[in-house]
C-alpha cells in the first residue's frame, strides 16, 4: 500500500515520463535532467511504494503490474493538472494553449494544410504544431502528440475515435500514356509499367481484389517510388499508371494532367479518423479542432 510520502509530484512526473519514453536517457532529455537524477527518483519512488514498478528486460524497460496501475493513475492525474494549468494560463493571457497535431504525410500536405488557416484565424490564441508521419500512434501514446488524424485503425481502450471520411482510391495515368499503351480494361495494365510504393507491388492489392478474377491484370513491371507526391509527378510525366487516394490527385484530374481509369471499379477504402487520448479529449482546444475537422466536406477530399 502506498504511503502518503509517495505522493511526490516530481517523482510521479518522472515515473510517468519514463514509462512514456521507455528509457532513462530519453526521460532525462525530455525533463531536462541528468540520467542519474532520473534513476535516483525511481529508486526513491520504489522504496516508498514498497513494490517494484519497473522491469528491465535486457536493454528494454517495462512496467510491472503495480507500475501499470500507477501509470494509469498518473495519466488521469497529469491530464487533469495539465488542463488546469492551461486553464489558468488562458485566464491570465487569453491563450488557449498549444496543440500538437499529427497526420499522415499525403493527407497532411494535400488536405490538412489547405484547411487550417480559417481555423487558425478564428482561434489566434491557439498555437498549433504539425507532425506529418506514417508513424503516429507511438507519439500519441507517449504524449508527443495531442491528436492524430490517421487512416489506420487503433482499437485501444485508452483512445477516443472520431470518424471523419472514407479515403477512396483511383487508378490514373497521363493521357498520352493511356494512348501509347492502349489501356482500355484492367488487363491492359499487365503490359505497361505501374508505380508502387513497394517493389513487390503489394500496394496494388486493394485494386486487384476489386477486379473480378477473370479480368485481373498480371502486374509485372513495378517502378517503386516511396512517396505518393513523387509518384503523382512521375505519373504526370508518363512514367507509369498509379493507384493513389483520390484526394491527392483532384487538381491533376481537373487540369487533365492525369485521367482516371476504370471508374466503375472501387478499390478497397480506408477510413480516416481522429484519435486522441480519452483523458485529454475533453480539453477545449481538442474539442475545438475536432468540431472543425468534422465540419469539413468529404466532397473536398474526393469522397
Amino acid at each position: 500500500m502506498f504511503m502518503d510520502a509517495l505522493l511526490d509530484l516530481p517523482q510521479l512526473r518522472t515515473f510517468f515520463t519514463l514509462a512514456q519514453t521507455g528509457s532513462f536517457t530519453a526521460c532525462a532529455r525530455r525533463l531536462n535532467r541528468t540520467q542519474s537524477a532520473v534513476s535516483h527518483a525511481m529508486a526513491r519512488l520504489e522504496e516508498l511504494a514498497g513494490v517494484r514498478l519497473l522491469e528491465r528486460r535486457g536493454r528494454s524497460l517495462g512496467l510491472t503490474e503495480e507500475g501499470r496501475r500507477l501509470y494509469q493513475a498518473c495519466e488521469q492525474v497529469f491530464a487533469t493538472l495539465d488542463a488546469a494549468s492551461e486553464d489558468l494560463r488562458r485566464h491570465q493571457s487569453l491563450s488557449k494553449g498549444r496543440l500538437r497535431v499529427g497526420a499522415t504525410v499525403e493527407f497532411g500536405s494535400s488536405i490538412l494544410m489547405r484547411h487550417m488557416q480559417p481555423f487558425l484565424a478564428a482561434n489566434p490564441d491557439l498555437e498549433i504544431d504539425f507532425t506529418l508521419s506514417h508513424d503516429l500512434l507511438a507519439p500519441l501514446l507517449r504524449d508527443d502528440l495531442d491528436l492524430i488524424i490517421d487512416c489506420l485503425e487503433h482499437l485501444l481502450p485508452s483512445l477516443k475515435k472520431t470518424p471523419l471520411f472514407r479515403e477512396t482510391y483511383v487508378v490514373a495515368c497521363a493521357p498520352a500514356f493511356r494512348k501509347v499503351h492502349r489501356i482500355r480494361v484492367p488487363g491492359d495494365l499487365g503490359r505497361c509499367p505501374v508505380l508502387s510504393l513497394d517493389k513487390a507491388g503489394t500496394w496494388w492489392n486493394r485494386f486487384l481484389m476489386a477486379v473480378p478474377g477473370r479480368d485481373q491484370p498480371q502486374l509485372e513491371r513495378f517502378i517503386a517510388i516511396d512517396h505518393i507526391r513523387a509518384m503523382i509527378h512521375a505519373a504526370a510525366e508518363g512514367m507509369g499508371a498509379l493507384l493513389v487516394p483520390r484526394y491527392s490527385v483532384l487538381e491533376e484530374l481537373e487540369r487533365g494532367d492525369l485521367v482516371a481509369l476504370f471508374p466503375a471499379i472501387r478499390p478497397a477504402e480506408d477510413r480516416f479518423s481522429i484519435y486522441q487520448k480519452k483523458v485529454k479529449a475533453s480539453q477545449e482546444k481538442q474539442k475545438l479542432l475536432t468540431r472543425y475537422l468534422q465540419g469539413l466536406s468529404p466532397a473536398e477530399f474526393g469522397s
